[in-house]
């Protein structure tokens, strides 16, 4: 039966009880009820359709990863496959990309190698880069002191492309390999080749295609959803501004290096709604709001897929226990 790990709880532990109270200090310290109100104005229905666009976009992540599966030539049951995929979100707020480790070790148990699983991955996590930094570079018509940094970032990871689908840097790494010094670093670089070598049948232009367009669709998704917030709660923005808001936010976050982007991706959205003319408070909701219907609803769809998996696996077990 697949667990995590005492390291692996540890660490969701203590990522959830920190996150968490920084949420509720920084909710304490601005001023519950004003945020409160702010976030009432939503109403129900608001709150399903932000929970309704957020399930879109990892369900439209999933086909892509599921579309990857098959490429690979791996065939999973489809129910079991997303409850593994959906798993790995319970780790997101975890130190070391965890939730991958967890995901790669349950498809493992159904023959999927680590280099294969960890090549998606890194597919998925590269093409979601260059997606959602194309969305931020529409900050060029809102805010053109971001604007430029941001196209010049979509233009450097554009031109990636073609050194990630070369054969000469597989080639090159495995012939480098055996000059370093020490063991560690030769087979990490020998992991690295083997990665980049199925990473680049996952970038072959049919596949990078279709990675592109599922991962453009659901991050758009998202940045309606983010829209539809600024508009209930009357921050005047339009549609291009809301998505690179949203998208400036999310890439502040990923560099930051820090779990979730948990603290960076609120500051930066904060300060950006600021810069838009949005009131204190408002830009101390909105963020809240964003990150309670994305990053923390997928842990709690993490968390519930992982109890899932956890009670198939015991009746599993209990079956195999059972006379034929």
């Amino acid at each position: 039966m697949l667990k995590l790990s005492a390291k692996h709880k540890r660490g969701l532990a203590l990522s959830l009880v920190m996150a968490a109270s920084l949420y509720i200090s920084f909710i304490v310290w601005t001023g519950y009820e004003e945020i409160a109100r702010a976030t009432a104005r939503l109403g129900w229905t608001g709150w399903l359709l932000l929970l309704g666009c957020s399930f879109g976009n990892y369900l439209l992540r999933f086909v892509r990863w599921a579309f990857y599966l098959k490429a690979l030539g791996y065939h999973l049951p489809l129910r079991q496959n997303f409850l593994y995929y959906m798993s790995g979100f319970a780790l997101t707020t975890t130190p070391g990309k965890a939730g991958e480790t967890i995901r790669s070790v349950y498809l493992k148990a159904h023959g999927v190698r680590y280099s294969h699983s960890l090549a998606m991955f890194f597919t998925e996590r590269f093409l979601d880069v260059v997606v959602v930094t194309l969305l931020a570079a529409l900050s060029v018509l809102a805010f053109e002191s971001y604007g430029r940094f941001v196209v010049t970032a979509a233009v450097a990871l554009l031109f990636m492309l073609p050194l990630l689908r070369s054969r000469h840097l597989v080639s090159g790494l495995r012939l480098l390999a055996p000059h370093f010094p020490y063991a560690r670093i030769r087979r990490l670089t020998l992991h690295l080749a083997h990665l980049l070598e199925t990473a680049r049948t996952l970038l072959a232009w049919r596949l990078l295609y279709t990675g592109l367009a599922l991962g453009l669709l659901a991050w758009a998704i998202q940045g309606l959803a983010f829209h539809y917030i600024l508009t209930t709660l009357q921050v005047d923005a339009d549609l291009y501004s809301s998505m690179s808001i949203y998208a400036i936010s999310l890439l502040a976050g990923a560099l930051s290096f820090v779990p979730g982007g948990i603290g960076t991706t609120e500051a930066v959205m904060g300060l950006l709604l600021l810069n838009m003319g949005a009131d204190t408070v408002t830009a101390v909701a909105i963020p809240l709001i964003s990150r309670l219907s994305t990053l923390w609803f997928a842990v709690v769809l993490g968390l519930i897929s992982s109890l899932l998996i956890g009670l198939g696996e015991k009746s599993d077990t209990g079956n195999s226990l059972l006379p034929r």
